[in-house]
């Protein structure tokens, strides 16, 4: 760089050299910074010779033949410049393929794409990608909206609306039941599009539970849920397990008790220890809360658990068959299997949680309020537990 701000000597410049160097600058392609770096001045110095050259303090005169060195320095920049725009032009290409899905589509569903991602990329580098002109996108973007696309958007915030209150639980068959529950004309079909191309989906999760290798068939009672029929009222087929849920570095324990008429869960315990009295515990609490009469049939899964001879004993003082599965097959007790999944879907797969109680709390909210009371189970006809048990 030129000696500036030294107390040395300022490098001296000849005119014809400052006179080409303010023609460059004025080029189109070129720019003050660019012309400064490749001929190593300071920007400052070449605007003020462009200001110099404009109030006539030097020869105007055209130099013919610029320094050989100069020229090669300025050809260099315009090569790096070049490069740079277009390693920008390929990265912003590369960004569109990675969103873009609209391979054998029409021009309706590219301008959707554009104006989508219009403020990201601009519309001239989306219309070039996708093959479409502007003047095309310009005019549908300006045109009035057709009577279907009016119905769509009046239809999607309604769909928005009961997806929210969900809490993003539901799937389009849930979200569609909602819907004409509340009055609205609308295909299974047509609500199960607008909510894929708006990104919309259920929140699940895989459950997998790893079987023993040890068929330990002592203490065991038979499956007596397979010479049965149906439940027909509430209170006659309750079943029950208990699952783990992960709480930071430890794990801790869900009891649940469910109705297998209404799949209403009766009763539900969160713990930290795994063993006979937290399941008794939970069972106590539902024959208190629904005083069956005798008979109730219990199915449980084989764990030791249910064997305890404190928890059969509570069985036999109220009179209750207890069942359970077969060796190796855990889809016998499948209904209460299902409700894990869909809590762990639904609320533990979306959230983090830090305390016991924290954890108490929200579990509650789902249960009481949700689960019981708001989802609607398609095993049911689409209507919740409660609603199920108070009309029949």
């Amino acid at each position: 760089m030129p000696e500036m701000i030294t107390g040395k000597k300022t490098q001296q410049y000849s005119t014809e050299f400052k006179v080409k160097a303010v023609e460059w600058s004025h080029q189109a392609h070129r720019s003050v910074k660019g012309v400064a770096e490749a001929l190593d001045i300071h920007p400052f110095m070449l605007s003020r010779w462009r200001k110099e050259y404009r109030e006539g303090k030097f020869a105007m005169k055209r130099v013919k033949k610029a320094p050989v060195k100069a020229k090669q320095q300025i050809k260099e920049q315009d090569e790096i410049n070049r490069l740079k725009r277009q390693v920008a032009e390929l990265q912003e290409e590369n960004d569109i393929l990675k969103k873009s899905t609209l391979s054998g589509r029409g021009t309706t569903e590219a301008f959707r794409f554009i104006w989508k991602h219009r403020r990201q990329h601009g519309v001239k580098a989306l219309c070039r990608h996708l093959n479409v002109s502007r003047s095309g996108y310009y005019a549908w973007a300006n045109r009035k909206p057709s009577l279907r696309a009016s119905e769509n958007a009046e239809l999607l915030l309604k769909i928005r609306r009961t997806y929210n209150a969900s809490g993003g639980r539901y799937g389009s068959p849930r979200v569609y039941q909602a819907l004409r529950r509340e009055g609205v004309e609308v295909g299974e079909n047509r609500v199960a599009r607008l909510m894929r191309e708006w990104g919309m989906k259920a929140r699940v999760t895989r459950v997998y539970r790893q079987m023993s290798k040890r068929r330990d068939a002592a203490k065991t009672l038979p499956n007596y849920r397979l010479d049965e029929a149906k439940p027909e009222a509430i209170n006659q087929h309750w079943s029950s397990d208990v699952t783990y849920i992960k709480l930071g570095r430890k794990y801790v324990f869900l009891a649940v008790v469910l109705d297998l008429f209404s799949r209403r869960i009766v009763s539900w315990r969160l713990g930290e220890n795994l063993n006979a009295d937290f399941s008794r515990a939970t069972l106590r609490e539902a024959f208190k809360t629904r005083q069956p009469a005798p008979g109730l049939l219990f199915h449980t899964d084989r764990g030791i658990e249910y064997r305890a001879h404190k928890t059969q004993a509570l069985l036999k003082q109220h009179q209750v068959r207890h069942s359970m599965n077969r060796p190796g097959q855990c889809t016998d007790n499948a209904e209460v299997e299902s409700f894990f999944k869909t809590l762990k879907g639904e609320l533990l797969e979306a959230t983090s949680f830090v305390t016991l109680r924290q954890l108490r709390r929200h579990i509650s909210n789902y249960i009481e309020v949700f689960y019981n009371r708001q989802r609607l189970h398609s095993g049911l006809g689409y209507r919740t537990p409660l609603e199920f048990e108070e009309i029949n």
